[in-house]
């Protein structure tokens, strides 16, 4: 069946979607409008938490040049009360990133959970009886779910990565700028890899929302008719049916596995060929003194910070994709069309 009620069918999961994510991210950025003053605090925290990380290399530089190299063993004395200083300030500032986010986490969730129960009260009755009950409860249970880890996880990753890897970059730069441009020549590759990767991956995690909605679906139906499913004696037809749904759940599942899985290891092999890279054009710099062992030493760190990050936004790629798979379905619930209008409270009076 089609009809603008009928958006929780099977066929209609499966069909191929055409909303951007810059649209998607529009829309959800109106929920996040209310709670701007703890996304402002968590913006804030995140930066310093970032500028905080970046100071530890730094630091090491300066150790082992003007401290271990020179043998003036007495400046750790300041030195390391100031590191302790550093490091529990980025501890600090990560708490108070994470407390936020979880906050507009919970409460955009929560809002568009109240929006989707309210549309569902205006929904015409042919609606619930020709879709499957189960998807449409998938939606603010599952659906709901995958976008507050994403919001109290996921997104705070993506801030906190993304600003530790441009402040890496401008560090090392400012240290030297012809290793900093060596270290610099194969991110682009990791980049582009991660992306084409990023267009199954999202297509991928659809389908497991779609197997999970319709799961969901076969168990309630199941369980609310299991008095009609004992009288006929229809357990093993219900049983094969529900096996049957799940398998097809799990391969889904196993498929998205299977491109997620190749992010990390990608990533990882470029930043092992990058610090060999660094590590051989940083020793022929160190031998002909364009460069200090400190300065070395702080480039293999920044390089590391700058792909660990890289590595982190590769996992978090997968939250990403999954929320907004979810936030279109959500979405689609909210945008359902209202196939029998109720008339104003003061007509329907006139009318009795």
């Amino acid at each position: 069946m089609s009809g603008p009620w009928r958006a929780f069918s099977a066929q209609e999961e499966e069909r191929k979607r055409t909303v951007s994510d810059k649209v998607l991210i529009r829309r959800l950025y109106n929920y996040v409008k209310p709670f701007k003053k703890n996304l402002i605090i968590a913006i804030i925290a995140i930066i310093l938490s970032s500028l905080t990380g970046l100071m530890a290399p730094y630091m090491h530089k300066i150790a082992i040049d003007q401290i271990i190299q020179t043998g003036e063993l007495i400046n750790f004395l300041w030195w390391i009360p100031l590191f302790a200083i550093v490091v529990l300030c980025n501890f600090l500032f990560q708490h108070i990133q994470i407390f936020q986010m979880r906050i507009i986490g919970e409460n955009v969730v929560s809002a568009i959970r109240d929006e989707i129960m309210e549309k569902l009260q205006f929904i015409s009755l042919r609606y619930f009886s020709e879709s499957e009950i189960g998807r449409i409860i998938s939606r603010p249970i599952n659906d709901a779910n995958n976008l507050r880890i994403f919001l109290r996880m996921g997104f705070t990753s993506i801030l906190v990565d993304t600003s530790s890897i441009l402040g890496a970059f401008i560090i090392m730069f400012m240290l030297d700028l012809e290793l900093a441009l060596i270290a610099l020549s194969f991110v682009p590759l990791a980049i582009i890899i991660v992306w084409i990767l990023g267009k199954y991956s999202r297509r991928a995690y659809r389908k497991t929302l779609s197997t999970l909605a319709g799961l969901t679906a076969r168990m309630q139906e199941d369980i609310s008719g299991i008095k009609i499913i004992q009288s006929f004696v229809q357990e093993e037809r219900a049983k094969k049916r529900f096996d049957e749904t799940q398998e097809e759940n799990v391969k889904a599942n196993k498929n998205a596995l299977l491109v997620s899985s190749l992010y990390q290891p990608v990533v990882i092999m470029v930043r092992i060929i990058g610090t060999i890279i660094i590590l051989w054009h940083g020793s022929v710099f160190v031998a002909n003194g364009a460069i200090t062992v400190g300065t070395l030493v702080a480039f293999i760190e920044y390089q590391f910070a700058y792909f660990m990050p890289l590595i982190d936004l590769v996992n978090v790629s997968d939250q990403y994709n999954s929320a907004m798979a979810a936030v279109e379905r959500l979405f689609d619930l909210i945008d359902a069309k209202i196939e029998v209008v109720d008339p104003p409270p003061e007509i329907a009076v006139e009318l009795k």
